[in-house]
């Protein structure tokens, strides 16, 4: 178990790792959907335009009881949300600033990466390349 010092350095680290240049989205959401999956492939979903085959259009950190989205809006804009989901359906979804949004799912990062070792090797995996 990581104790509380550890804990808020690790969000800390994730929360700066999360925090991408938000200027050109293609390569901000390819980067983060390459990290993400790499990291927590089971975690992590990607909607991609033009039949599976175009740009990134939606990343999904999803865990049990929140799913995290940044998606790309008409003329290159994004939008951060946090999806509250019970028993498979989405029963909230609130929109999110980006640091907000980079805060939360590191919280939730390093939450999981408390419980399973095999999260937190991913989550080095993420940090460190």
């Amino acid at each position: 178990m990581i104790d509380d010092f550890n804990l808020a350095f690790s969000v800390d680290v994730l929360a700066a790792s999360l925090s991408l240049d938000r200027g050109d989205t293609d390569a901000l959401l390819t980067q983060l959907a390459q990290k993400l999956k790499g990291a927590l492939p089971r975690n992590t979903q990607v909607q991609r335009s033009w039949f599976g085959l175009g740009s990134i259009q939606t990343v999904t950190l999803c865990f049990d009881d929140y799913h995290y989205q940044v998606s790309r809006e008409p003329y290159g804009a994004l939008s951060n949300r946090a999806i509250k989901v019970v028993r498979g359906v989405k029963i909230k979804t609130t929109e999110l600033t980006s640091a907000d949004w980079n805060r939360q799912v590191a919280e939730a990062l390093a939450r999981l990466a408390a419980q399973s070792t095999e999260v937190r090797d991913g989550l080095n995996q993420f940090i460190g390349g």
